[in-house]
């Protein structure tokens, strides 16, 4: 037994139209290829699909019955293409992002605030974990989006630079060095520095300033840049982090420039070949706006 869709479609436009004619004008076809076709369909399953009564056509109970099926069919090939737009549209794929701790407030949330906000047909996985961690999520593509820092893997064409700024020394307003015009190496010697963790690109540059020095400083914290940011402010030590974690923290710190100078950058990563996802193209733009617009403010201050 071997049906053609067309045969298919003219059953099914007679039984939802209830007669030819009508079914005729669905199909965009003459009344007598309608007619051909649901001859042809009765051959094949060897079964009475339609009687005449009058000048009406009335479907038999085994015709009900292969209506049930064929609507079975029907709700199947709809469901596909449903689901073929949902995709194209990126609807209800679900959506996993990593970020550094830093970039996740306010940057990150208030980013998806803004463009997501109550899309319900968006599911999020969202993590926050280090950089070298979501780096390997991304290669793996089991993160569509990452927020790093930069590392030696930025040749990746699918990074997108989200913010740039050089490193800082931060710490309370009455500390004995928040006057200097810059901060060294040489002044932390007597201090208790407080320094992000090993897998920080910021942490691998700061090492190498300080093994130039003769000697080491006298206390270190190990931690992550926000702890650094909070500590400081509560006067457990200078720390080294950059304006990002520090809007972030929103620490109340006095931040003097740290020499040699450090630059610390954020970026978007996405899986090598991924297709183009608007909504996170809108994500990355908006990240990219509120970076820049705390530059400005924190300009505007001093």
């Amino acid at each position: 037994m071997r049906l053609k869709p067309r045969q298919v479609e003219a059953f099914r436009a007679v039984m939802m139209a209830g007669g030819i004619t009508a079914a005729a004008e669905a199909m965009n076809v003459t009344q007598p290829a309608v007619s051909r076709l649901i001859r042809d369909l009765e051959e094949i399953v060897e079964m009475t699909l339609f009687e005449r009564v009058g000048v009406r056509l009335v479907p038999t109970a085994e015709a009900t019955q292969l209506y049930r099926e064929v609507e079975r069919l029907y709700l199947g090939l709809d469901q596909i293409a449903q689901a073929a737009d949902d995709i194209r549209l990126h609807k209800n794929t679900v959506l996993r992002i990593g970020s550094v701790t830093s970039l996740v407030r306010p940057y990150l949330h208030r980013a998806i605030v803004d463009t997501i906000g109550s899309r319900q047909d968006i599911p999020l996985v969202i993590d926050v974990e280090n950089s070298r961690h979501i780096w390997d999520m991304v290669e793996q593509n089991r993160y569509d989006l990452g927020l790093v820092f930069s590392s030696p893997r930025m040749a990746d064409k699918n990074a997108v630079l989200l913010h740039s700024s050089s490193a800082v020394a931060a710490m309370p307003q009455n500390h004995r060095l928040a006057s200097r015009s810059s901060i060294t190496p040489t002044d932390l010697l007597e201090e208790r520095v407080l320094i992000p963790g090993r897998n920080s690109p910021l942490r691998m540059v700061l090492d190498r300033a300080f093994s130039i020095e003769e000697h080491q400083p006298v206390s270190t914290m190990e931690t992550s840049m926000l702890n650094c940011c909070y500590f400081a402010a509560a006067g457990m030590g200078i720390g080294i982090v950059d304006h990002t974690s520090l809007r972030a923290a929103d620490a109340q710190v006095v931040a003097i420039p740290f020499e040699p100078k450090i630059e610390v950058s954020y970026y978007a990563i996405r899986p090598a070949g991924a297709q183009r996802i608007a909504v996170l193209d809108e994500l990355i733009m908006r990240i990219q706006d509120m970076m820049t617009a705390g530059d400005e403010q924190m300009n505007g201050r001093s």
